[in-house]
């Protein structure tokens, strides 16, 4: 049939490849439409496609408009058999909605705000440091960063310290060199909504340990920000941010920790450190969420499924998992 693949800004490039190769491979026409904010891509996409391959014209199809209303179009026609969304959760509603009248199938990956659980057997330093640091990349604008450090109640000033110093290292860098990690975000319009977690972090009663503030200069840049004093319940702990700002929060054992990663509207990923594997995977196990690092296990991968749990989404992009969302099982008898 035919399906429209919708994409985000945040990773275009990677997200429009898992979405077109697997619908193109499964025998789908498909219509690519990406984020007003990162067109080119798709563009290129499409070039290539009409002048290496021998695809057919009509079979893969690009439109870059300037606003999202084609998205709304694409959602409610007839003549398309499947949505496959990657975006906001509250976009992905509204997709959701706009397909209910035609019944057709429905593909989400939306938002996240993922625990990173550290027990108290782990290195909480190595762990905290390697939190910090992937809470800066790509400035935090990632579904999947696990962005609440949980950490042993008693540990709890050591890894907020760690963070810090790990983010005060990193700073923010012009992404062109090659030593950047932590670069501008994408528009002033995401840069002034990460200001106005920043501000509510301190009308919630949390304190900065590093960062805190934007940073007044050519391009939209947010300091990298470890957020401490804060509860699970606080909307910095409950609400994605897609900046690069960290919260840690204080468990009283396993079961507590669980309990802090599972309070949660979402589901997308999170990771678990401890000193014993068996008792790191037996923890990963009760996490209500798609994928789970155990010990710094790495679950990005082509040939592993991804996607989420609750309101991060619906289905699973890559791997075997991912080329059979574009298909349908027929019986023959």
């Amino acid at each position: 049939g035919v399906v429209a693949a919708i994409t985000p800004w945040n990773v275009p490039t990677q997200i429009n490849l898992a979405k077109v190769g697997p619908a193109l491979a499964a025998g789908c026409c498909v219509v690519l439409k990406p984020a007003p904010d990162t067109p080119w891509v798709a563009a290129e996409l499409g070039r290539l496609v009409a002048e290496h391959t021998d695809i057919p014209p009509g079979v893969f199809n690009v439109v870059t408009p300037r606003s999202n209303e084609v998205a709304a179009v694409l959602a409610t026609d007839p003549r398309v058999d499947m949505v496959s969304f990657t975006g906001s959760t509250a976009t992905g509603r509204a997709i959701m909605a706009a397909a209910a009248p035609t019944l057709k199938k429905v593909f989400l990956e939306l938002g996240g705000k993922s625990a990173a659980i550290v027990l108290d057997d782990a290195d909480v330093a190595s762990a905290a440091g390697a939190t910090a640091f992937a809470a800066c990349i790509h400035a935090g604008q990632g579904c999947a960063i696990t962005t609440r450090l949980v950490v042993p109640r008693e540990r709890y000033d050591e890894a907020v310290q760690v963070a810090a110093a790990t983010m005060e290292s990193i700073g923010v860098k012009d992404p062109a060199d090659p030593g950047a990690i932590c670069g501008p975000v994408i528009s002033r319009a995401q840069r002034d909504r990460v200001e106005a977690y920043l501000r509510l972090a301190e009308e919630e009663g949390g304190t900065f340990a590093t960062g805190g503030h934007v940073i007044e200069q050519d391009g939209f840049w947010v300091q990298p920000t470890v957020v401490a004093g804060l509860d699970n319940d606080s909307r910095l702990a409950q609400e994605e941010i897609f900046g690069p700002v960290l919260v840690v929060i204080a468990h009283d054992g396993d079961d507590d920790a669980v309990r802090i990663a599972n309070d949660s509207a979402y589901g997308l990923s999170g990771s678990v450190e401890s000193g014993d594997l068996e008792r790191a995977k037996a923890v990963a196990a009760r996490i209500r969420t798609g994928t789970v690092a155990v010990n710094g296990g790495v679950w990005f991968s082509p040939d592993a499924p991804f996607g989420g749990y609750k309101q991060s989404g619906i289905g699973r992009e890559m791997g075997v998992a991912g080329f059979e969302e574009y298909l349908e099982t027929k019986t023959l008898a």
